[in-house]
């Protein structure tokens, strides 16, 4: 990274090496002083009987480099504190104008030594620069290009001619307001500035304590609960893998954390699936952690952690009851903010009815559960619903609730009756 005055070190440092290619060789175009003036003004370094000649160095523009200016973000955390200086990555397009006595080939003799300078110098390494601040860093007018740090910045500049069509040329030429001259551009890329923004640095370490042990990263292949079924609230999850156990092991599902039966091993643990994990899909993995030190105020530390693997959580419903226009739909887990239920009731078969007559499903999409205690049960209105037994289900995000099979091999519950 570089301060404020690297723009105008790059500009010198171009400078320096014109001026070393029009020293090099004792003819009558050496000597000459390399400039960095606006192109309009470079009439007025000679005279009517003497007119001036040799090289000018002009930036002409600058524009944002895209591909740095996207390596610094985030500048701010989210509190709006500076974690590291921005920064603005610049490229630089510079004009080559070579002037002289038209007659003798001036122009021509001048530009060539440009090309081949910058052809053989296409990178600003760090001698370079450190030669061009410290030559003109003693001139007055340029004593500040003592303070440039551009040799210290670890992307060093590189060079390179910028052909122009002929109406991008008129363009240019026009913008200057002077007549034309021979000129070839180049563009420097990239110049990255560094703002001095008091940023938070953390505080210095007191002590240091190293702790080298082996880590296996847990792995698990497999989750099922203990009986077959489908995961409900109560149900003891087996999940099977590699490295499971350890002193610090626990098992988490949907960010709950759950302690594992003290008999499990590294290919198998079982937990309870507790009431506290809702419904739906759920993510599950083991976590292995070191404890927190209330002797040196270390907290808990995470050393490995399973990749996450989807846990089916089934919503159950419990005894239904009906009464003042309602029905009365207990539910485990509790619902949690957000969640959004569907209760559907299907009229059970009545051995009246025709064998092939399609029984009646009546479906009710609750609100979503709003913020504060999460839900129990659901109430649900009786409308629509004729006397009789009613086979009533429940989806939470997707997630169906399992009905118990009867005797008669069909669903017969959770069931309620409309009287």
């Amino acid at each position: 990274m570089s301060n404020t005055h690297a723009i105008a070190a790059v500009t010198s440092t171009v400078r320096y090496l014109l001026q070393q290619a029009v020293d090099a060789e004792p003819d009558p175009v050496a000597g000459r002083k390399v400039t960095t003036l606006s192109p309009a003004r470079l009439g007025e370094l000679g005279t009517e009987t003497n007119p001036a000649s040799g090289l000018n160095v002009f930036l002409y523009q600058v524009t944002p480099n895209h591909a740095w200016n996207l390596t610094d973000l985030p500048t701010r955390s989210r509190g709006g504190a500076v974690v590291q200086p921005p920064v603005a990555a610049l490229d630089l397009s510079y004009l080559i104008t070579a002037y002289g006595d038209e007659a003798a080939l001036e122009p021509e003799r001048y530009l060539a030594r440009a090309e081949l300078a910058l052809a053989a110098n296409p990178v600003l390494t760090r001698d370079v620069v450190e030669d061009a601040t410290a030559l003109y860093g003693g001139e007055t007018g340029t004593t500040f290009l003592q303070r440039a740090d551009l040799a210290d910045q670890a992307e060093a500049v590189k060079l390179s001619p910028t052909p122009l069509s002929l109406e991008e040329l008129s363009k240019l030429w026009g913008v200057l307001g002077t007549p034309y001259l021979l000129s070839q551009t180049y563009t420097a890329t990239v110049v990255v500035l560094e703002a001095e923004a008091p940023r938070r640095r953390a505080l210095p370490v007191r002590t240091r304590q190293i702790d080298a042990r082996p880590v296996a990263r847990p792995r698990v292949v497999a989750v099922t609960t203990a009986d077959g079924g489908p995961a409900v609230t109560g149900s003891v999850l087996v999940v099977e893998g590699s490295g499971l156990a350890s002193a610090r092991a626990h098992v988490e599902v949907g960010g709950v954390r759950l302690t594992p039966d003290p008999t499990s091993t590294a290919a198998r643990m079982t937990v309870t699936l507790p009431a506290d994990v809702p419904a739906g899909v759920q993510p599950l993995r083991v976590v292995h952690t070191r404890p927190a030190d209330p002797t040196t105020g270390e907290p808990e530390r995470t050393l490995a952690r399973s990749a996450a693997v989807p846990l089916v959580v089934v919503p159950t419903v419990g005894a239904v009851t009906a009464g003042a226009g309602e029905v009365h739909v207990p539910v485990q887990p509790p619902l949690v903010e957000g969640q959004r239920p569907v209760v559907a009731l299907g009229r059970l078969v009545d051995p009246a009815d025709p064998p092939d007559q399609d029984q009646p499903v009546v479906s009710f999409t609750l609100a979503p559960v709003p913020p504060g205690p999460a839900l129990t049960a659901l109430d649900v209105p009786d409308d629509g619903l004729v006397a009789g037994d009613w086979l009533v289900r429940v989806t939470v995000d997707g997630v169906d609730s399992v009905p118990t099979l009867g005797t008669e091999g069909t669903y017969d519950a959770p069931a309620v009756t409309i009287p």
